[in-house]
């Protein structure tokens, strides 16, 4: 209604939702329907990260001999494997940070390779060496059924809540964190287990299949790398993702309809339908100068005041 009621408008910037193109094609019928680029390049990869989770098993795969078969990745190995004692966990990973940032790597860098936050980052930097964390002892309703709850833990019952249940029939009237507390903190001193491989997320993944390679830390670069070539056809659809971006950035739609037809051939397909479907649109963004960032910019403005004044709006400052 808003459109036919302005016929002066020429030109409608939208992204792929279906309602918006009917919208523009019957209150604007003349006028030039351009997809943002923007939300092209995020149906793009949301496309690949479809490709992605389909091939769950070779992720795991490549993950798991990370894990076994170091020499051949040893940052990846280091950082995927699952710690075999708390204590000794924090220790290694302290030593590391000590260890890059005698190389010069930021906190910032460091954090992220190591999976650990900046605060102990900066903890570990300034006392030099590893300060194993100690909490002052304290009296705890447990004490007096230590041996009870001891006995069941040797025959094997590591189960916080049958442990309570049972210490609630002997007399126990404390909660069930209590229980659960001692419960991690025993399992904490179990002996060592054998690695497992951490599993990275489909989204971190397609970020690093689409990333400019120079970009990436060498333990995800030697995943990336290895996960191509355990999964060829999701070799192809990373390229083809890559290829598609740069069509969006050459401003020459003549490699658009090539680029559809080799895309239609692989596991693509169902992205390249729908680029179809919206072909006219999707040629346009790649010619035209027009793009729904001056909009997505006043959004993204509001809804970081919205989160930031989250519970603060009480009814002295509503009135």
């Amino acid at each position: 209604d808003w459109l036919t009621a302005h016929p002066s408008v020429t030109v409608v910037s939208r992204d792929r939702s279906g309602p918006y193109a009917e919208a523009a094609r019957t209150g604007a019928p003349t006028a030039t329907q351009v997809a943002d680029r923007w939300h092209l390049l995020v149906n793009a990869s949301e496309a690949l990260r479809g490709v992605v989770e389909r091939h769950q098993s070779e992720i795991r795969g490549v993950a798991h001999r990370a894990v076994h078969d170091p020499a051949g990745s040893p940052d990846l190995a280091k950082t995927k494997t699952a710690p075999t004692n708390v204590s000794s966990w924090r220790r290694d990973r302290c030593e590391a940070a000590l260890c890059l940032h005698g190389e010069g790597l930021p906190t910032k860098e460091i954090a992220r390779r190591l999976g650990a936050s900046r605060n102990a980052v900066r903890r570990w930097v300034r006392a030099g060496r590893f300060m194993p964390y100690r909490r002052a002892p304290g009296s705890s309703l447990l004490d007096r059924y230590l041996p009870f709850v001891e006995a069941r833990w040797r025959e094997g019952q590591h189960s916080a809540t049958v442990l309570h249940r049972a210490l609630h029939a002997q007399g126990f009237i404390g909660s069930y964190d209590i229980v659960r507390r001692w419960a991690s903190r025993r399992r904490q001193d179990a002996p060592a287990r054998s690695p497992s491989a951490r599993v990275p997320s489909t989204r971190r993944i397609t970020r690093w299949l689409t990333a400019d390679p120079t970009s990436l830390s060498r333990e995800d670069l030697a995943f990336t790398e290895a996960l191509c070539s355990a999964a060829p056809k999701l070799k192809q659809a990373a390229e083809d993702i890559r290829a598609f971006a740069e069509l969006l950035r050459q401003n020459d739609p003549t490699g658009l309809t090539p680029w559809l037809e080799a895309a239609a051939a692989t596991d693509l397909g169902g992205f390249v339908t729908g680029l179809r479907q919206d072909e006219p649109a999707v040629r346009a963004a790649i010619v035209e100068p027009w793009s729904n960032g001056p909009v997505e910019g006043q959004v993204n403005r509001l809804k970081l005041i919205k989160r930031s004044m989250y519970g603060r709006a009480g009814f002295d400052l509503l009135r």
